[in-house]
């Protein structure tokens, strides 16, 4: 059973993003550093978009105003992946800070297009 997580959080001036790992050898709980940004509390966290299909929303990129009121059409995220080493390490995971457009259904539910999922070129 993996423990609890360790949630530290800063404010940065820089780019935001997440850190994120966990060694099951060492016991210890999993850490999850977060960057964000001086306007996180209000414009993501306090409109209800800290948590998009899952992921957790590290800053909101671009809005949508064609709608009231605004919501995320590109987000900064984090995707945690694991990983197991057969030799000397066993399992891992760490979280790797992704750029992703989101997608809306006529009701209004929101998901992530992953980077990978983009048309390429014309």
């Amino acid at each position: 059973m993996v423990p609890a997580a360790r949630v530290e959080s800063r404010i940065t001036d820089g780019e935001p993003g997440m850190f994120f790992t966990y060694k099951a050898e060492y016991g210890a709980e999993p850490l999850i550093q977060l960057s964000l940004s001086r306007t996180w509390a209000r414009q993501v966290a306090g409109a209800g978009w800290a948590v998009v299909d899952g992921l957790a929303v590290i800053d909101v990129m671009e809005w949508d105003h064609s709608v009231t009121p605004a919501r995320p059409a590109l987000v900064r995220t984090a995707l945690i992946c694991a990983d197991y080493d057969a030799g000397m390490h066993g399992w891992r995971a760490h979280a790797d800070n992704r750029t992703c457009r989101v997608a809306w259904t006529g009701q209004g539910t929101p998901s992530l297009v992953m980077p990978w999922d983009e048309p390429v070129g014309p």
